[in-house]
This record gives structure tokens, C-alpha cells and sequence, in this order.
């Protein structure tokens, strides 16, 4: 292995992100995105008049570790409390009384803060990983290589990690059995909208599970932006479905359940994520073989919250730092 290795990081989210930062004062790291920005699931779609937190809502700060991690990013305005009103399910259920934080102005902010500084290659996506003499090259999908690398990490979902990494890995067993649900996350966004009294209302059946005032969110554009999240159950179901038809069932469900005429909206987009929650966690922190110089972090590791592919992604920098320091 050379003075100083080279690694490569599948995935540009949090866990990527993080796992990149705690590896680049002992090897040289590179991170590789398949979308053309920095945040995987703690994403933002800008629309022309509009902004929605398509993928992850919100988070928690649970450890001591996460919270210390979080404190330079409060103090440069990167991150905020949310404290949303609360209606539906979640108004009389304790669970939701935890503080909830938010990237600012954006999801994906928070990411984008810690990612500065890191060498990170967008909008290019890893197709496969390909044996090199001692080490690895990615084969990538605009037909390039890249490489070669002395250790590969991906924390990309697990079902796309599985379709990436060797069959014969140490942990591979783990990573087979993680399981992931899908989730469709409809936008709507408003020249005006009427206050339906609450900010974050969360459903307790089928279609909707939770429905946003995403121009709630601190350091967010005021134009009422409302996004729509669907039960994992029911995105599972129907992922396959004519898009067209689920977007007509999805906006008919949310005039149903807030009263808000979806009629009135100025934009509206439907998003489908195949791989948006954890069903069935691999069951350990991380997964290593220091032998091939592979592994894996991400959410799917624990029970799929933000802290969890945080934790995770420290969990695999600390192996991979002992193995390179030769413990």
C-alpha cells in the first residue's frame, strides 16, 4: 500500500460525506456521486418559483457524538431547530416531542457544509467495481475509469451497495439481509395557499403518512411549498404503477385528508424513491474487509434515521483507520 492510500467514497450523503471528512488526513479520498448534488436523501428540488425537502424532513440528535459533530454547523447557520405545529397522529403522541433539526435554507445544506474541501465528483455514476493489480478502478457510467484504489467504501442504499460490492466479501451475509422500502414524495407548490392550521400533519393510514408546510422550515422562501410523503406499505405496492395514476390518487388523497385544493397549485412533481427506509437493518454498525480493502456504511446499518448513517459512517472510518495504521 502506498505512503498515503487512496480511497474511494461511494455516495455523497451524509454518511459519505462524514466518512470522507474522518479518512482525508490519513489517505487521499475521493467521493463519487451519482446525482448532480451533495446530500443523497437529505435532498432539495428547486423548482422554478418553488423549493420542497423531498427526501429526508427532518432529524434528530440523539448521541453526544452527533450533537458535538452538529455544533459548528448551528453556530455557521447551517442547521436549525424546526418546531412545526403539529396535527393528525402525531399531535398527542409523546414520541414527537424529541427536537427535530433541519439543514438551512435547504435539506441538503448540512451535507453540502461538511462536504467543503473534499474532492467530490458529481453526476457520474459507479457502475462497477473492477479488480487492478493490488488495488480497484470504478468503472463509472460515463464510460471513464477511475482509480486505481487501495480501499473502496460505499454507502450508497444496500441494495445498490449488494449490486456493487464482491460476492465473497467478509460481511456479505449482513449486507444481504438489509432490506429497504420505497416512498413517493409529492410536491405542490402555491402562488397562495390557505393556513390549514398545523405544519406538519402525520397520517396514520394509507396513501399519506405525512404532509409538510415546507415553507415552515427556518430560512425557508415563504411561497407555500407542501410536500406529501406516502406510506412506505403503499409506495411498496405501487411503485410500479403508471406515475400518472399514482399522482392522481396522491393529489385526490391529499385534498381528502388537509382540505387544501390541490387544483389551485402552481406546480406540482411526483417522486419515487426506491430505497427511502429502512426495513430490515444488516444487523451490524459497518461492514469491512480489510483483506479486499471494501466496505460499507450507511443508514441501513441501524434503523435508518440521519444519526444512523452518521454513526455508521464513524464506525467504518475508525476500522479503516486501524487497519491502515496496522492494528
Amino acid at each position: 500500500m502506498s505512503e498515503r492510500p487512496e480511497i474511494a467514497v461511494i455516495g455523497a450523503g451524509l454518511a459519505g460525506v462524514h466518512l470522507a471528512r474522518l479518512l482525508s488526513d490519513v489517505a487521499t479520498v475521493t467521493v463519487f456521486e451519482k446525482s448532480r448534488g451533495i446530500g443523497g436523501r437529505m435532498s432539495t428540488r428547486r423548482a422554478d418559483t418553488h423549493r420542497f425537502d423531498h427526501g429526508a424532513q427532518y432529524f434528530t440528535a440523539r448521541s453526544d457524538a452527533f450533537q458535538s459533530f452538529l455544533e459548528p454547523f448551528f453556530a455557521q447557520g447551517h442547521v436549525a431547530e424546526w418546531n412545526p405545529r403539529l396535527a393528525g397522529a402525531a399531535a398527542s403522541d409523546p414520541r414527537w416531542n424529541a427536537p427535530r433539526f433541519v439543514g438551512v435554507p435547504a435539506m441538503n445544506s448540512l451535507a453540502k457544509a461538511a462536504a467543503s474541501g473534499l474532492k467530490v465528483r458529481l453526476g457520474d455514476a459507479v457502475q462497477n467495481i473492477l479488480t487492478a493489480g493490488q488495488g480497484w478502478r470504478l468503472a463509472c457510467a460515463s464510460g471513464a475509469e477511475a482509480g486505481p484504489f487501495d480501499i473502496v467504501l460505499s454507502t450508497a442504499p444496500a441494495f445498490q451497495t449488494a449490486a456493487l460490492l464482491p460476492s465473497g466479501m467478509t460481511g456479505r451475509n449482513a449486507l444481504d439481509q438489509a432490506k429497504m422500502l420505497g416512498c413517493y414524495s409529492l410536491m405542490l407548490g402555491f402562488d397562495a395557499a390557505p393556513d390549514p392550521g398545523w405544519d406538519a400533519f402525520v397520517g396514520d393510514g394509507d396513501p399519506l403518512a405525512w404532509v409538510a408546510a415546507n415553507h415552515s422550515k427556518p430560512g425557508r422562501d415563504a411561497r407555500p411549498a407542501f410536500l406529501c410523503q406516502t406510506s412506505n406499505s403503499w409506495a411498496e405496492a405501487n411503485l410500479e404503477r403508471d406515475q400518472e395514476d399514482v399522482r392522481r390518487d396522491l393529489l385526490a388523497a391529499v385534498n381528502d385528508l388537509t382540505g387544501i385544493d390541490t387544483g389551485m397549485a402552481e406546480y406540482v412533481s411526483l417522486h419515487r424513491w426506491r430505497y427511502a427506509a429502512v426495513q430490515t437493518p444488516a444487523g451490524q454498525p459497518y461492514l469491512f474487509d480489510p483483506g479486499l480493502g471494501i466496505g460499507a456504511a450507511g443508514d441501513w446499518c441501524g434503523q435508518g434515521r440521519v444519526e444512523a448513517a452518521f454513526d455508521s459512517a464513524g464506525a467504518l472510518a475508525s476500522a479503516v483507520r486501524m487497519h491502515l495504521s496496522g492494528g
